[in-house]
């Protein structure tokens, strides 16, 4: 059996790759460094404060569809901060 390349074969491993979260803390700084709520965040993604709270907490895991909406969010964020 041979291996998929990287890019673009696979939506699952797209999925994947595009799920990677930054670090707990560092989810929390970017928001905060944005001046958005948790409410904010929560109400983009379509999914409870408490989520995302405990996401920032390192408590839950986020799905592999919420994590990559969620780390396409904070990347978003990034960008409007900088």
């Amino acid at each position: 059996m041979t291996e998929a390349p990287e890019t673009g074969v696979s939506p699952l491993a797209d999925l994947v790759r595009a799920s990677r979260l930054p670090e707990p803390a560092e989810r929390r700084r970017i928001r905060r460094t944005a001046g958005v709520s948790l409410r904010r965040v929560a109400d983009e993604l379509g999914v409870s404060e408490m989520a995302v709270s405990a996401w920032e907490r390192g408590e839950w895991n986020p799905s592999l569809e919420n994590a990559a909406k969620y780390r396409t969010l904070l990347d978003e964020l990034i960008k409007a901060a900088s």
